[in-house]
This record gives structure tokens, C-alpha cells and sequence, in this order.
């Protein structure tokens, strides 16, 4: 019987971190953000990952539409160096800013320490194991830098919460995708490196779980903990290895 394997995409394979930094630096440049905003790039880049990261937390309860986080991370951020974001010049800068990062963004090609060598392992491995990519990332993103990295060519199936309908850690992702599959939930397991979204969403539609914490970062206050932990993405290696050997994925049920 196939194992089903449900991977995150951003910061799990794809190195969203390094090669978006890549990304804003050269934007920064390419639209003279210094002289208009008075700082570098270092406070720039600080302010718009505060303001991003509310953003898409807003974005996830349900509370800001997609055209408007895209916007707004941008034109916000440009408001707290002193800019008026209501201005029609802003909210056109602010667009072309978004446009660029989608575009110059999915063109990086990063990869997470490890996953190019999972992702041969396990393509030799086909007989065995079921491929899916879970994200909540945007459409005209998330494939495309896939592509460009070329890694879409080792996944079976590719689950986008615009297309489901529903969104991380919302159980009725991981159940609608699992349904598309015809995969049991105890033949499945779900590597994503954010808690609250992969994990406790997986937890949620009793799926097994690989926490992967590449920074060691402590749990949540009260919270379960997840099947697995790796800080490696090789370390998963070892554990479907030892998974080959036994009729589940889960070690002990959370309690």
C-alpha cells in the first residue's frame, strides 16, 4: 500500500525566506525605495515583514482579501516611511511593486537545505509513496516557482487553498485534499514547518505529523506535540525508513 506524503511548500522545500530577501533587495533598487522612504534596505525589509506577517494572519481568518494583502503589504509599508498609501502615485507604485515580486520572485530558485536529495530519494521510491504539495500561497505564485526550481515534476498532486476553498490549518484542507486522493489519513503524513498551520491543521484531521523546526524553536504554551520533529529534511529519510517496517505512520497518539 502507497504512503501519502503532504508537503508544505514555503520554508518546508522551497526557500521562501532567501529568495524572497533576493527578491525585495532588488526591488528596492529597481524602484528607488532609499531616497523615497530615507532608509536602507535592513529597516525597509524589517518594517514590511511586520507589517506582511499581520497582513496574511488577516488573510487567514477570513478578514482581507487577496487583491488587498497584495496591495497593502506594499503600500503600508511605504505609509510608515512617510508616504501617503491613499495617494494615487503610491497605490500605482504599490501595484507595481506586487506585480514585480510575483514575477522576479517565482524566477528564485532556492531550495531548503536537503530537499533536492529527499525529493530524488523519494522519487526512486514512486512504487512506494504518493506525492502532494499543501499550500496557501497564491496561485499565480505558487506553481510557477515550483517550475523554476524544478521540483513540480516530483509531485503527484498539488492542493492550493484558492482552489479548496479552504485554507490551513482549517481541517477541511487537509480533509478535501485527502478525499482527492483516496488516501487513509493513518497512510498519510504532513511535513510543513509552521506549527499552528501544518501541524495543528494535520492534528486536527487526525493525519500524522512531521514538525520541521530548522530553528529549534520551542512549542507553544500547552501545546500537543506533533509525531515527529526534524531539523533536517533529511532526517525524514530515517523516519519513513523505519515507517517501511511498521503499518502506521503514528508513533504513539497525542495526548
Amino acid at each position: 500500500m502507497k504512503r501519502y506524503l503532504l508537503f508544505d511548500l514555503d520554508r518546508t522545500l522551497w526557500d521562501f525566506d532567501g529568495n524572497a530577501e533576493r527578491t525585495y533587495r532588488s526591488m528596492f533598487a529597481e524602484f528607488g525605495l532609499q531616497k523615497l522612504c530615507g532608509v536602507g534596505f535592513e529597516a525597509f525589509h524589517e518594517r514590511y515583514r511586520v507589517i506582511n506577517d499581520a497582513l496574511w494572519e488577516a488573510y487567514r481568518n477570513g478578514t482581507l482579501s487577496k487583491d488587498l494583502l497584495a496591495l497593502r503589504r506594499f503600500s503600508l509599508t511605504l505609509e510608515a516611511f512617510g508616504c501617503n498609501a491613499d495617494t494615487k502615485a503610491i497605490v500605482s507604485l504599490s501595484q507595481k511593486m506586487s506585480d514585480y515580486y510575483v514575477l522576479e520572485g517565482t524566477r528564485q530558485t532556492g531550495l531548503m537545505p536537503g530537499a533536492r536529495e529527499l525529493l530524488d530519494w523519494l522519487d526512486v521510491r514512486r512504487d512506494r509513496y504518493c506525492l502532494a504539495v499543501i499550500t496557501n500561497g497564491f496561485s499565480e505564485a505558487q506553481l510557477p516557482k515550483m517550475k523554476s526550481s524544478d521540483i513540480d515534476r516530483y509531485f503527484d498532486y498539488f492542493f492550493l487553498s484558492e482552489d479548496l476553498g479552504y485554507m490551513k490549518p482549517d481541517r477541511r484542507f487537509f480533509d478535501v485534499a485527502l478525499a482527492q486522493m483516496k488516501a487513509p489519513s493513518e497512510q498519510s503524513l504532513v511535513i510543513g514547518d509552521d506549527y499552528k498551520v501544518d501541524i495543528v491543521g494535520a492534528m486536527a484531521a487526525g493525519i500524522p505529523q512531521v514538525y520541521y523546526n530548522k530553528g529549534s524553536r520551542p512549542l507553544p504554551d500547552g501545546s500537543c506535540k506533533p509525531d515527529y520533529e526534524i531539523g533536517n529534511l533529511l532526517e525524514l529519510k530515517d523516519i519513513l525508513q523505519k515507517m517501511e517496517k511498521s503499518s502506521s505512520f503514528r508513533p504513539d497518539a497525542c495526548s
